[in-house]
């Protein structure tokens, strides 16, 4: 979330809607997902504010600008009579995602991003009703998620979390017992899902030492919907997780970025295309909507 014009986002509403309309002319769904930069942003993001976080820890990150990556810029501590403003801007998200024509919405809780700073105790030190015990450190992530199952029903929201990731600089000194209270806690409201990214993908494999990763082996114990797991799978990989029982369904991020048939590689065993890492995260078309279907690169090979 960052500082809009509202001319920009009639126009963002626009163009969402006519993506999610060519998705429901293909028989598909799609979910919006509803995410607060937090520390991770930069003045020319904020409409020259300091970004905001829990609390004011060092953090040496970069933010996406107009002129490409620059350093963030420094992040001051939310006050306790801002965030209610905060919860009440991602239920107007919710509330443009379904005027938009989404399918649904999920609540980005994860790699080091504004809800995930509150979550975890190496980036959350405050003192008040949201800052402690894990019971006030997931304050904001549950006021966040009734307030947008208040606008979808809460069978059409789910909540990502990266219980093992440091993504953004983030840490917890017990991240088992922090995210099984959040799934735990996030039963009372039979969400669509919960979506974890696995300990596997860059930003995750350097956990403190003598501490294990959090995965959705461990979770499904405790969240009593259906789990998505995310994280560097291929469809070998995705189906032997779905075969133990592990989770309901396995995401592709990347994969899906430059294989716009991958379903259908998957199922075939079909050669993917390789992904071209430094396009993502903005920039044109390139490195997202350019890469060819199967049968387009077997023609031109043949």
């Amino acid at each position: 979330m960052r500082a809009v014009r509202e001319s920009t986002k009639t126009t963002m509403f626009k163009a969402w809607k006519k993506i999610a309309d060519a998705v429901h002319a293909k028989g598909a769904r799609i979910f919006m997902q509803l995410v607060h930069d937090g520390r991770q942003s930069h003045v020319d993001l904020t409409g020259g504010t300091p970004p905001i976080a829990p609390s004011e820890v060092p953090f040496e990150g970069r933010a996406l600008t107009q002129d490409g990556w620059v350093p963030v810029s420094m992040h001051r501590a939310v006050g306790i009579e801002e965030i209610p403003a905060l919860v009440e801007a991602f239920r107007k998200g919710a509330q443009r995602a379904l005027a938009a024509g989404f399918d649904g919405v999920e609540i980005h809780s994860a790699n080091g991003y504004l809800i995930d700073t509150f979550l975890q105790d190496g980036t959350n030190k405050r003192t008040d009703a949201y800052g402690g015990p894990v019971e006030n450190r997931a304050r904001f992530l549950l006021e966040v998620t009734e307030a947008v199952s208040s606008v979808w029903g809460a069978d059409r929201v789910g909540v990502r979390v990266s219980p093992s990731g440091q993504w953004g600089e983030i840490s917890d000194s017990n991240p088992e017992a922090t995210f099984g209270y959040v799934a735990t806690q996030l039963n009372r409201f039979g969400l669509a899902y919960l979506h974890i990214i696995e300990p596997r993908v860059k930003g995750v494999e350097t956990l403190h030492e003598g501490q294990a990763p959090v995965a959705s082996v461990f979770l499904r114990k405790l969240f009593k919907g259906p789990i998505i797991a995310a994280g560097g799978f291929d469809g070998d990989g995705a189906e032997a997780l779905l075969q133990k029982g592990d989770a309901d369904l396995v995401a592709f991020g990347r994969w899906f970025a430059s294989n716009p048939d991958l379903p259908k590689r998957l199922k075939y065993g079909l050669p993917l295309n390789g992904y071209d890492r430094s396009a993502f995260w903005g920039g044109t078309e390139k490195g997202y909507t350019d890469y060819p279907f199967y049968e387009d690169e077997a023609m031109a090979c043949a």
